[in-house]
This record gives structure tokens, C-alpha cells and sequence, in this order.
């Protein structure tokens, strides 16, 4: 583990001869593996204490038998108990277990066909998983953390809840190993929302890993064995009575689970949004869970294979969301058919229950040493152009003003919808000949941090003054040109701007100083900006910072107002619906009316709903930013994940419903709801703004407790680069964007 290695070694704690899966030669005979090295964690030199506080119930199937079904068939797999094993060698290594802290169901092929290498009592059969659930809640005290991992099939079935689902609904569910025996049942996705919720308010900190999938509602079966998925829906009647509660309660805790949030389809609606636990699953719902070799010649899962070799090589100490930046990237490099999800608490540890503050960045997704560049989880989509710049951080970084911890800077030469290739053009901190890179100087997941928006994107800026000049007390008005331009180079991002002649031609904001010695900005036509109703006196403390500073967030604001994909593709252009309404009390969906501006008008505090209609042909993710009158930008849905996945042809409402305020002192103000969808996972809330000059206030180690904490928790710095964007962006055929504007009055 990096944090376990000796401080003053020279290397840094790099091995320089480690090998990565995207830069080991194509050609070699062994595919670029690394022999027997899988089951061999690096541990510390010294044996952990034990971690009392910790219980593990892990849950591997291999074998199902007789797993021929009237609808379909669930296969043997081959991969699954052996990450079930694996697991549990890495848990008891690092967090130096006992027997009774790990809970272990798991079903082995033998060479009978017909029955599994384990006893009835270890075997995952429905009745036994629900049993170790339940005893593991029970045997943990509140503060207590739980891991739970399962790598087996997900399925589909006839649902036993009509009053939910209606009598043609479909339940998702975990496939117990005993699923072709008349009497056994599935883990059904209320069955298994009901045991997270107890575990929730029991108050334990709960990290649930399923590498499965769930076909996606296709009704074919899967070809290909190495998919952990039936792809068939099981139509066998089945017993309606469950080991989990009541069929009352199931259905109440559903109900109360998706009553204030919208259902995210993770595993194809196997969950509801999760709340007080966090998820990592195998695939997206259009998606399959893979397993294959890596090592040797035996099989892992993708997900489990990915995320032991991270932690094994970078500790536990690892926060949730680096661990899923980089085994999200190696996956969907090995494997473009598989896009892990995070959802729920994410921004804590991933073992334990710290909370870690870390600002928003896009992160490396492959390295190309060959060519001396990287791959960036950034394109059209979020708004970049050729030319942005990015520093590429340490793996594991999170204070980003620590240059020591500085790798290089690149620039993006190759432009893609979400994602884009960049050169290096310098390595910091690093001895090499012409910036090249070698294998092992940057980690995949590795934190990109915005430095330059490109020349396209700068905005310019012109000072008027009046004639005659007047007199400030403590301003030297004649010689304002020269001091504004010399102070905006010391300003953070102030790359955003240039100052230009008053006879330029395309200036984008003007900058005034009236008679009564006050600054303000105004728009091309010379117009002041509606939005921005407070002046900055010009002999006030720190004025002309603070007139950049506006600048600066005026230019980012706008560039993703204007943010559109100005391409003619069919496909998606004008596929993408995006509405505001209100619901009766039946929770049927009432579109309202535009006035003839295609304004939406609402008074201040009025509740509202929003739908998004895919009329594509293609699977959309879809994310909703709302850009507002105080000029602050914050991801609006969905809550609890980067993106929702809507299939071609489907809608999607909050069930939570939107209310839209007024900043102090505006008696009106427009309010933007911005769409994005694209083809690819794409993270939008590097988007993010705070209000027109809003200060910080920091965090460390701390929970946020309202919106506007999280917020700031979400944005360290206000002058934080990474937070760009720009005009429109060049063709691209893998996204798309729609807006509403939503008046807002007293």
C-alpha cells in the first residue's frame, strides 16, 4: 500500500517496473499478466489489530442446480466463489478478522452434476441468505460497518407484489443457487430493500458490492457464459410468502423508500435510491457483468478482480469515490460493454464511515504511454474544446494546491462527446528526457485539474469611463486600465478573461464606472445584466478583485448557458423532451403551459414536477442542472447519482417535487433547467457553481447537514478551474441537451 511504504524513499513509493493492464505489450504470450501475483495482498510489514467493529457476509454462486427453468436457463458460472474467497483472504489479511466476524454462503460445482462441494447449511439458498442477513443485523451494534458482497446471477421474475407493480410487473432479484427447486424463491428487490433499510436504522455503516446484472429486460437468453445474468424473464408461479416480513410490510418500506426520491434503476430497478448505505454495482442496467481470466487460468469477476487489485495496491484508506474512479475506468477499458455504477453515500471512506471532502475533478481513464498521452473523462458534452489544459495529480490527491503531488500538464489534442485524449506537454516533480511519460508515472484514476479554457473560450472585456473622469477618494481613476489589467493576473482563473479597447470588436461584457463611483458589468449591447442588481463600490475593500472575480464567474456561467450541440444528428437532436407540470393526487403527471416568451411562469416557492421523455432510439443517460437567478449552478437530478439511465422511448419523473426560490432582495428572476444526455457515463458536476460572489466556508472531516453545505462541500473553491465551460461545442454524435426557462416572481 502506498501510505504503508517508508517515507524517504527516493522512488516516492513507485515501483517503476509495475506493470498496468492499458500500457503492458499487446503481444505478450501471458497478456500481459503477472503470474500468481492475485492472491498475494501487499500488506503492511506489521500484522493489523483486529477490527472488532467490522462484520463481512459475503455470498458466491457457481452452481445452480437443476437450473433449467421453463422460461430459460441460469448457467453454472465459474468465477464466483472464487471472489467470494478472495475477498475473504483480503479482509482477513487487512482488517485481521475472526471466523465469526465473516458470514460466508457459497456454491461450488463438483464433479457431480447434480450437487455442489458444500453442506446444506453453507449452501446460498434463499432461505439461508435471508437467515445470514437477519444475523448479521442482529449480531452488529449501531456504528458497526458491513460489507456485504455477492457475485452470482440477477434475474427476473413474475412479480409477487401487484399492488406495486400492477399484475404484469416484473420483480429483480438476487438467483439463490437452490432457484430450480419448486419451493425456492428469488431475493426479490423488496425483499432486499427491507434488509438494507433495518440494517440503515440500526444506524451501521453499510458498503454493498453486487457483481451481477440484470439483463436489462432482455427476454432472450445470453449466449456468452461468461455474463452473470439468465437474460430471460422467469414466468414460474412461485410462493408469495416471504422470510423477510410480511407482504404488508415489504410494500410499505417500498413505498416509504420511493416516496421522496425517484426509483434509480440500478441493477434494472432493483434497489430504490439508496439512502444511509452506498452501492457499487457490476453494470449498468443495458449492460452485462463479465467474468473472466485475468490471472492464470482461472476466472474472477471484472468488478471483484478490479477492486481487490486497487485496494491491494493502494490501501484501505482509499475514499469511495477514488476506489470507483479507477476500477470504473480499468473495467470499461477491458470491457466497453460494462460501465460500473456508484450510488448513495459516496462521499465517504470506502471501509468505514469518514466523511471525505474532495473537490469535484474529472479523472484519467487510460494512459498511452506510446503516444505521451492521457485519456480524460471529459469532451463536447461538458463543454471543452482543443486546447484545454488540465495537471494531472497523484493518484489519492485531494489537496490540489499541493505541487509536490503535481504529475504533469496536458492538453487536450483529440476531442470526443465525453471523454478526450490529451498530450502531455510537461511532467513536474519528475526527471525526464522531452516530457515522455513511462509506465507506472500516472495511475489510471488519477485526478485532472482544469487550468485553461482554450483561447476559443476566453471572454473579452472592455472598460468604459466616464468623461469626465470623477474624483474617488483613494483611487487613482485615470490609471484604472492599468491596475485592473495588472491585478487580474493575480487573480485564480483569471485566464476566463482578457481586457481589450473599448473598439474591439466582439467584447463580450463591459465593465462601467459611473459618476458615483461604483462598477457595473453589462452585457455586448451595453445593456446592464439583469441578474446582477448590486454595483461594486470602486473604493471598497478589494474592489477590483472582486470585479475580476465577477468577470470570472460571468464567463463560466454563460459558457454553459450557451453549452449546445450544434450538429444535425437525427438520432438525437430533438429526441430529448423535457417538461415541468404539477401531479394530482392519483401521481398523474399535468404538463404545464408556456407563456408566448415559452416561459414557464410560477410564483416564488411553488411546487412543480419535471419529466424527461427519451424519444430516441437509443438508451440515454440523463443529467438535469439548474442554472439559477443568483447565478449558481447545482446538479438538480438525479439525487444520489452521476446520471439516471432512461431507455429508448421511456419517461422519467421526480417524485420529489422542485421548489424554485428567489435570492434576497430579487423581486423576479429566470431560473434555467438544463438536460444533458449522452450515450457515454459522463460526469456533469465539474458544472457546478456557487452564487454570484458567494465566499466559502471550509470543511474537513465534516458532514454537511443542509443543501447549501453540501454545496459548498461539493465546491472547495470558487476559482477552482476544473469548473469551466464555454460556447457552443463542434459536432458530436453521442450527446445531446435540452432546456426549459422558468420565470419566477414574488
Amino acid at each position: 500500500m502506498v501510505s504503508d511504504r517508508p517515507k524517504d524513499r527516493k522512488d516516492g513509493g513507485r515501483r517503476e517496473k509495475t506493470s498496468r493492464v492499458s500500457d503492458r505489450p499487446k503481444d505478450r504470450k501471458d497478456g500481459g499478466r503477472r503470474e500468481g501475483t492475485f492472491d498475494a495482498p501487499i500488506l503492511s510489514p506489521e500484522t493489523p489489530n483486529q477490527t472488532s467493529n467490522f462484520h463481512a457476509l459475503l455470498i458466491g454462486i457457481d452452481f445452480y442446480f437443476p437450473h433449467k427453468l421453463p422460461d430459460g436457463n441460469y448457467r453454472n458460472l465459474r468465477g464466483c466463489v472464487r471472489d467470494i474467497n478472495h475477498v475473504e483472504t483480503y479482509l482477513k489479511n487487512t482488517f485481521n478478522l475472526t471466523p465469526d466476524q465473516i458470514i460466508k454462503l457459497t456454491a461450488t460445482a463438483s464433479d457431480n452434476p447434480k450437487q455442489p462441494k458444500e453442506t446444506p447449511e453453507f449452501l446460498p439458498t434463499y432461505e439461508n441468505i435471508v437467515a445470514k442477513f437477519k444475523e448479521v443485523t442482529a449480531k452488529a451494534k449501531p456504528q458497526d460497518q458491513i460489507y456485504i458482497h455477492y457475485s452470482g446471477h440477477g434475474g427476473q421474475a413474475k412479480t409477487v407484489f401487484t399492488d406495486i407493480k400492477g399484475i404484469s410487473g416484473i420483480d429483480q432479484g438476487l438467483v439463490p443457487t437452490d432457484i430450480g427447486q419448486p419451493n425456492s424463491n428469488y431475493l426479490r428487490d423488496l425483499e432486499f430493500a427491507k434488509l438494507l433499510q433495518e440494517m440503515v436504522e440500526k444506524e451501521l455503516v453499510v458498503t454493498l458490492v453486487l457483481d451481477s446484472c440484470h439483463s436489462g429486460g432482455a427476454t432472450r437468453e445470453i449466449e456468452d457464459d461468461r455474463v452473470r445474468a439468465g437474460g430471460f424473464i422467469d414466468m414460474t408461479p412461485r410462493q408469495t410468502d416471504s422470510l423477510v416480513a410480511s407482504l404488508q410490510q415489504l410494500e410499505e418500506n417500498w413505498n416509504n423508500s420511493t416516496a421522496n426520491s425517484q426509483t434509480i434503476t440500478v441493477a434494472n430497478g432493483l434497489l430504490p435510491e439508496p439512502k444511509g448505505y452506498t452501492l457499487i454495482a457490476a453494470c449498468r442496467d443495458n449492460e452485462s457483468a463479465y467474468e473472466d481470466v485475468f490471472e492464470g487460468t482461472e476466472r474472477n469477476g471484472a468488478l471483484t478482480y478490479f477492486l481487490l487489485k486497487s485496494l491491494q495496491e493502494f490501501g484501505k484508506e482509499l475514499s469511495t469515490e477514488e476506489l470507483f474512479n479507477r476500477i470504473s475506468n480499468l473495467i470499461h477499458n477491458w470491457q466497453e460493454k460494462q460501465t460500473p455504477m456508484l450510488i448513495g453515500e459516496t462521499k465517504r471512506s470506502f471501509f468505514g464511515s469518514q466523511f471525505i471532502v474532495s473537490t469535484p475533478t474529472p479523472t484519467v481513464m487510460d494512459v498511452d504511454v506510446a503516444k505521451n498521452r492521457v485519456k480524460i473523462q471529459v469532451g463536447q458534452a461538458n463543454g471543452f474544446k482543443k486546447g484545454a489544459e488540465f495537471e494531472i495529480f497523484k493518484f489519492m490527491t485531494r489537496d490540489f494546491q499541493d505541487s509536490q503531488n503535481k504529475i504533469a500538464t496536458v492538453k487536450i489534442v483529440e476531442l470526443g462527446a465525453s471523454d478526450s485524449w490529451a498530450e502531455v506537454t510537461e511532467l513536474h516533480n519528475i526527471r525526464s528526457i522531452n516530457n515522455d511519460l513511462k509506465v507506472g508515472m500516472i495511475e489510471i484514476g488519477s485526478p485532472a485539474v482544469f487550468i485553461s479554457p482554450g483561447v476559443k473560450q476566453i471572454r473579452k472585456v472592455a472598460l468604459i469611463l466616464p468623461d469626465p473622469l470623477p474624483e474617488i477618494p483613494g483611487v487613482n481613476v485615470a490609471l484604472l486600465p492599468n491596475i485592473i489589467a495588472a491585478k487580474k493576473e493575480q487573480v485564480e482563473g483569471h485566464r476566463w478573461i482578457e481586457f481589450c479597447s473599448e473598439t474591439d470588436k466582439d467584447i463580450d461584457y463591459f465593465v462601467s464606472l459611473n459618476a458615483a463611483g461604483e462598477y457595473w458589468v453589462l452585457d455586448a449591447e451595453k445593456e446592464p445584466i439583469k441578474n446582477i442588481i448590486f454595483p461594486i463600490k470602486a473604493d471598497g475593500p478589494e474592489a477590483i478583485q472582486k470585479l475580476i472575480n465577477r468577470l470570472i464567474h460571468l464567463a463560466k456561467y454563460q459558457n454553459i448557458l450557451d453549452l449546445e450541440n450544434d450538429v444535425y444528428f437525427p438520432e438525437l437532436n430533438g429526441k430529448l423532451k423535457v417538461e415541468l407540470g404539477n401531479k394530482t393526487k392519483k401521481g398523474d403527471f399535468l404538463p404545464l403551459e408556456k407563456n408566448s416568451n415559452n416561459l414557464y411562469e410560477l410564483e416564488e416557492d411553488e411546487q412543480i414536477f419535471l419529466r424527461i421523455h427519451n424519444q430516441s432510439n437509443r438508451t440515454l443517460n440523463v443529467t438535469a442542472l439548474i442554472l439559477q437567478a443568483d447565478l449558481s449552478i447545482e446538479k438538480l437530478y438525479p439525487e444520489g447519482a452521476g446520471y439516471e439511465v432512461v431507455e429508448s422511448g421511456k419517461k422519467i419523473e421526480n417524485d420529489d417535487d422542485i421548489t424554485i426560490s428567489l435570492p434576497e432582495n430579487y423581486q423576479e428572476g429566470i431560473d434555467v433547467i438544463k438536460v444533458f444526455a449522452t450515450l457515454d457515463a459522463t460526469n456533469f458536476q465539474i458544472l457546478e457553481l456557487p452564487a454570484l460572489d458567494q465566499s466559502r466556508k471550509g470543511f474537513v472531516n465534516q458532514q454537511a447537514t443542509n443543501a447549501l453545505e453540501e454545496l459548498l462541500v461539493a465546491i472547495i473553491d470558487e476559482n477552482s478551474p476544473q469548473r469551466n465551460m464555454k460556447m457552443k461545442t463542434s459536432a458530436s454524435r453521442k450527446w445531446t441537451t435540452e432546456k426549459v426557462e422558468v420565470l419566477v416572481r414574488k
